[in-house]
């Protein structure tokens, strides 16, 4: 069966008739929906001082890990105090990013109600400030997963990935500076966050793009970890 032609702004949208869901029932979607409440709430259920006990560990772990490999470079004339100092800086980056700072600002620990781990109140050691990533992550990302045109991860405006963006010469460089990019992933992060081609289409004024990201990436270089507590530096 062919796929009906549709406008590539559409497509992968409810507007697409060949967007997967369109294809069920009205009965069949609410089933589906029965369904997956289902699971969030036998996950939910089994929530509990297990759960709880982890997540404050982990903290510790990446508070002590960060500490630790800090003092270790601080002697980084020394080649193993160098390659242990940048390995366990390394592993506290990750964890602080994807275990905690990701899942925590997902609101998967809101659960316990401690204001120390929480959606609300956590912030990360990071260029960009935990309200402009919960705003291109949580609400724009994961309300538009992969609609082209919606979803700014696609790509991340700056990156050709699926076969509906436009084909620009710029692309043939991609390996380059998407190398680029790795080395320096959090600032490249930041500014997809100020979504300047909003800007320029005067989709969202300058000021409101600036304000949800400068104060944050403005921060001196020595400000103090943000990750350990909820606290504002």
């Amino acid at each position: 069966m062919n796929p009906t032609p549709v406008a590539a702004d559409k497509q992968g949208t409810m507007e697409d008739p060949n967007h997967p869901l369109n294809r069920l029932t009205p009965e069949q979607v609410e089933e589906l929906g029965r369904e997956l409440q289902a699971i969030h709430d036998e996950v939910f259920a089994e929530l509990g001082a297990t759960d709880a006990a982890y997540i404050r560990r982990l903290v510790k772990v990446h508070r002590r890990l960060a500490a630790l490999s800090r003092i270790a470079l601080m002697n980084s004339r020394f080649t193993p105090m160098l390659v242990a100092g940048t390995a366990g800086l390394s592993v506290a980056k990750i964890l602080e990013n994807m275990e905690l700072g990701h899942n925590i600002l997902h609101g998967q620990w809101d659960w316990m109600n401690d204001p120390k781990i929480h959606s609300s109140t956590w912030d990360w050691d990071n260029v960009t400030p935990s309200s402009a990533w919960k705003h291109s992550h949580n609400f724009v990302h994961h309300t538009y997963t992969n609609v082209l045109g919606k979803d700014r991860d696609v790509g991340y405006d700056t990156i050709r990935i699926d076969h509906r963006q436009r084909w620009k010469p710029a692309y043939l460089a991609q390996p380059a500076y998407n190398v680029l990019l790795a080395m320096f992933f959090e600032w490249g992060i930041a500014i997809y966050d100020l979504d300047f081609p909003a800007v320029r289409r005067g989709a969202s004024p300058r000021s409101s793009s600036t304000t949800r990201c400068v104060p944050s990436a403005a921060r001196p270089v020595g400000r103090c970890s943000r990750t350990t507590s909820p606290s504002r530096c």
